[in-house]
């Protein structure tokens, strides 16, 4: 009987020794293609495709990978008074999309478009509103300081829109980018730590992070005072603040006399928060972590009672 139970417990430790084997080597296991394409297509909070994203080449070593990949980047060029053609925005999701001026303070930079955002010459008399693609391709290398091989700017298309969609000459761009990424892996698996495009130092992702979201913080401030300084105006004339529980709802009554521009959104692609009474009202973002009645939130209210 004692040598059963002998037996039995060997073959038991032999089983959870098996057991632990095989979970260190899962563990250790080098990072594959598609856990790097899975963690590009969220970086810094983005929403892209699988298909966005086409991994180049992984080189592992222990708990560290650097990986090269082309990233299908999806601009949005605009023109000034003058005609010249800058960066505006990038999209980061499905009807997401990230201005480059807070990506640039972010990073402590910022938009650079050199001598390729001067204004097209004249063809046959008249200027040329559409982008070329030589223009795209010069404006999207030299974005933010940074200067991008042409070999690393694959443009797929330009897509023009008119004006009777954009308030200016305006274009969408669709960029295949080479960005090179650098892996961190801890018990809960493979993380981008740090990304670089063409001759920039590496960008640590948490620092670039928190500064971004101190720019949005701000942004938001600006947004919600605007909007308040607008009720203000509004209660003057009328009286009352706009009674409503719908931010949208608000700004309809106060566009566009009391309120230059139209502001649906917040820095980070939510809707802004109104509770409007005759006498108080409070508007809010949700902040950065996109919920209400959160630490985060953040609220400007005025009573007149």
């Amino acid at each position: 009987m004692i040598v059963g139970q002998i037996r039995t417990a060997s073959i038991f430790q032999l089983l959870v020794c098996c057991a632990i084997l095989l979970t260190g080597t899962d563990a250790r296991a080098d990072l594959s293609a598609s856990q790097a394409r899975k963690a590009i297509t969220r970086i810094a909070g983005s929403e892209l495709k699988s298909s966005d994203v086409r991994v180049k080449s992984i080189s592992a070593s222990g708990s560290a990978a650097d990986v090269s990949a082309d990233i299908k980047t999806v601009f949005k060029l605009e023109t000034d008074k003058e005609g010249r053609w800058r960066v505006a925005e990038v999209r980061t999701g499905q009807d997401r999309w990230e201005s480059v001026d807070l990506i640039a303070a972010g990073l402590g930079t910022q938009v650079v478009g050199g001598d390729c955002n001067a204004p097209d010459p004249r063809v046959r008399g008249k200027i040329a509103v559409d982008p070329s693609v030589k223009r795209a391709r010069c404006l999207i290398g030299h974005l933010l300081g940074v200067e991008i091989p042409s070999d690393a700017i694959r443009i797929q298309e330009v897509n023009p829109m008119p004006i009777p969609v954009a308030s200016q000459p305006s274009a969408t761009i669709v960029v295949w980018l080479r960005v090179d990424t650098r892996f961190g892996r801890d018990k809960t698996g493979w993380h981008v730590t740090e990304l670089r495009t063409g001759n920039r130092d590496w960008v640590k992702l948490e620092p670039f992070l928190a500064a971004l979201n101190e720019q949005k913080q701000k942004l938001a401030h600006s947004e919600l005072e605007l909007i308040a300084g607008a009720l203000e105006k509004f209660r003057r004339d009328r009286g009352f603040y706009v009674v409503s529980d719908k931010q949208s709802v608000a700004i309809d009554f106060l566009s566009p006399r009391y309120l230059g521009r139209v502001i649906r959104v917040d820095p980070w692609n939510q809707p802004y928060k109104y509770l409007g009474e005759r006498d108080h009202f409070t508007l809010r973002s949700t902040g950065p972590d996109r919920k209400a009645d959160t630490p985060d939130d953040i609220l400007l209210s005025e009573s007149r009672n």
